[in-house]
């Protein structure tokens, strides 16, 4: 603390270290008229009573406090003219500080306490000094080491609680049950009514470890490195440490150098609640032997695929590309098993390990999923496959090719051609004028926005408008066109035939 030289000293008030308050305050001349030294003295006549019932040690605490060599054991604030400012200082506000010389003591609210020491009972004045007193012995006890040395004291008092050390200890088996929890695979374990009643149990289990963030429970010997708050709490000895960002406090007890939790854990409960839910969930997967043999079914899978990764991703990109849905079985089983990732050991118990395993799918992991055979007749199959679609990603269709029929009606791709062509130079259009175009009709409106002259009208002035109307929801389905909230879009596979690039 450092008021040092921010205090004045009057002989009638020995008890007292006088403090400016104020950014523009700078000092204090001396203590204002008759009514205020009234008060004054009332209030030193209290303080001086409560000191005769203090020790020596106690009295010395204080005063090494204000840093004074005096017997003052209390700031009293002054503003700029002099008169006394209300409200006591907080101890916890000069604690660790340093003021400018060139100013007073800031003002804040929180920096003083609520009660107005002028207004009070001479009941209530004896109260408020016992508060402020005991807060002043308390921090001053404090103030005794750095803050940089009580921050950690607080950090290893909260590694040594006994909670922390179980989540510690247990971290492995909390961290694969939140896993697991989260798991599609766990939907795979038979009865139901088990998973139900264990998931609730889940809930009750992990609601603690929950209510302390990831960066105080799982950093090591450290924690979160937000700045953190002290509100010092004399009456309970405590010191609540806070950091706002986690949303996260511990009580950290001086006397006794220990730290509590703001929902204290009955140890013995959570010692055995930890063991049951982890004892619970392996007699579920011990109940579901298929689960397992189908995991070393997929690994089996995931194991013949090394050799020919590159071959099916190349198909995977090519068939995504071409936006073709028909493929060989196992492009598609290995389209799932890119989205599966199991881990190389089982180490543990099942809990442990079936939480390493990553799938966004639980298709080849079903019970009654027969998985396709993967050998090397399936792999010159699928090289094929691969052949055929280089042949269509590199194939441009001439115009006269037929690219849909509608009712006897046949589209080419030339025509197709046309019909991209006008929807690309008039996006917003309605489908319904967009019909009317393709078949030649002529009307008010299209003449007001000349569509008419329009080189593709006409295109297809042999179709009826119903059928012009489902060729173009075909074009919508086969990916060439995008539905805007009014007309069309072309899509970069509409664009890809037209041999421009997407817009």
């Amino acid at each position: 603390m450092s008021v040092e030289q921010h205090t004045y000293h009057f002989d009638a008030y020995p008890m007292f270290a006088f403090v400016p308050m104020g950014k523009k305050n700078k000092r204090i001349r001396s203590v204002g008229q008759k009514v205020q030294k009234g008060l004054l003295h009332r209030l030193h006549d209290h303080v001086k009573r409560k000191m005769d019932a203090f020790t020596r040690e106690e009295r010395m605490k204080l005063q090494a406090f204000l840093e004074q060599d005096t017997e003052a054991v209390l700031p009293i604030p002054l503003n700029k003219e002099d008169e006394l400012y209300p409200h006591l200082i907080k101890p916890e506000q000069l604690i660790w500080q340093s003021f400018s010389p060139m100013h007073g003591i800031p003002i804040h609210s929180s920096s003083t306490y609520r009660e107005s020491y002028i207004n009070l009972s001479t009941e209530e004045l004896d109260q408020h000094l016992d508060q402020v007193l005991r807060d002043y012995l308390f921090c001053a006890d404090v103030a005794k080491q750095t803050r940089h040395d009580l921050e950690q004291q607080i950090v290893d008092g909260f590694q040594r609680h006994p909670f922390i050390q179980l989540a510690k200890e247990k971290e492995e088996v909390v961290q694969a049950v939140e896993k697991i929890n989260h798991s599609p695979l766990i939907s795979l374990l038979n009865s139901p009514e088990d998973l139900s009643f264990w998931r609730h149990r889940v809930e009750i289990v992990m609601r603690p470890y929950r209510e302390i963030p990831d960066a105080w429970l799982w950093r090591g010997e450290s924690i979160c490195s937000h700045e953190k708050q002290m509100i010092f709490h004399a009456a309970s000895s405590e010191i609540e440490y806070c950091c706002d960002s986690c949303r996260f406090s511990v009580y950290y007890n001086v006397s006794e150098e220990r730290v509590r939790l703001k929902e204290e854990i009955n140890m013995e409960r959570a010692q055995k609640r930890i063991a049951t839910i982890e004892r619970q969930f392996n007699e579920m997967v011990e109940k579901t032997p298929r689960l397992v043999e189908k995991i070393d079914e997929v690994a089996k899978a995931l194991s013949s695929f090394e050799p020919v990764v590159d071959l099916y991703n190349d198909v995977l990109d090519l068939k995504s590309r071409l936006e073709i849905d028909e493929a060989p079985d196992t492009v598609t089983f290995y389209e799932q098993l890119r989205k599966v990732s199991l881990p190389e050991e089982r180490e543990g118990s099942p809990l442990l390990w079936l939480s390493k395993i990553s799938t966004d799918t639980i298709e080849p992991f079903k019970p009654r999923v027969i998985l396709p055979i993967v050998n090397e007749t399936e792999f010159t199959r699928v090289r094929a496959y691969l052949d055929n679609l280089i042949s269509l990603s590199t194939h441009s269709p001439r115009n006269e090719e037929q690219y849909v029929t509608i009712k006897g009606n046949v589209l080419t791709f030339g025509e197709l051609k046309g019909v991209l062509q006008f929807i690309s130079m008039h996006e917003n259009q309605p489908l319904h004028v967009m019909s009317k175009v393709l078949i030649g009709q002529t009307t008010n409106a299209l003449r007001i926005q000349r569509l008419h002259e329009d080189e593709n009208y006409g295109l297809l002035n042999d179709w009826e408008e119903k059928h012009v109307v489902k060729a173009i929801k075909l074009i919508e389905k086969d990916g060439m066109l995008e539905k805007l909230s009014k007309g069309y879009a072309l899509t970069e596979k509409a664009n890809s035939l037209l041999g421009r690039e997407s817009q």
